[in-house]
């Protein structure tokens, strides 16, 4: 097992992760082996959940919230049926935050408001050229390509 840098309580010399002992491990698989499976499957999804909240608007929230769907497409016909509404409600809202996270994005990309690094963490692969603003005689605002308000798993 690769030791990692940590601090902390767990820390050991020189900043290193404590390896845990065996009578460690054999207590944490013996919590995890009684722990309720509706605990386990929660807290996964909340984990994947709350990563897609903090990334919302970029790419790696879509991974996240998609990741967290199959979670729950997993689930499904085994879990509590509160639990599985409570996931679809979260979905449904991540996946709406997601999609107007990215039309702000856009939009201050578009302004060039958006700092390059954010700018390269964005679903689209479709960056305007530098200067392209468009011509004086467009009416309509357009969406760049790739940010339909369709929600596309995997995109």
């Amino acid at each position: 097992m690769a030791e990692t840098s940590a601090t902390g309580p767990d820390a050991g010399p020189g900043g290193q992760a404590r390896q845990p002992t065996e009578e460690e491990v054999a207590a944490y698989l013996a919590e995890l082996r009684r722990t309720d499976v509706t605990s386990v499957v929660a807290q996964s999804f909340s984990v994947l959940a709350s990563g897609a909240e903090v990334k919302l608007g970029r790419r790696d929230a879509r991974l996240l919230i998609d990741a967290a769907a199959a979670l729950a497409d997993a689930v499904r016909s085994h879990a509590d049926e509160r639990l599985v509404t409570q996931m679809d409600q979260a979905l449904t809202q991540l996946r709406t935050a997601q999609v107007d996270a990215e039309d702000e994005l856009n939009k201050l990309r578009a302004e060039g408001k958006l700092p390059e690094e954010e700018a390269g963490d964005l679903p689209t692969g479709d960056r305007p050229a530098q200067g392209d603003a468009g011509g004086a005689d467009d009416t309509q605002p357009t969406r760049p390509a790739g940010t339909s308000r369709l929600w596309v798993p995997g995109r």
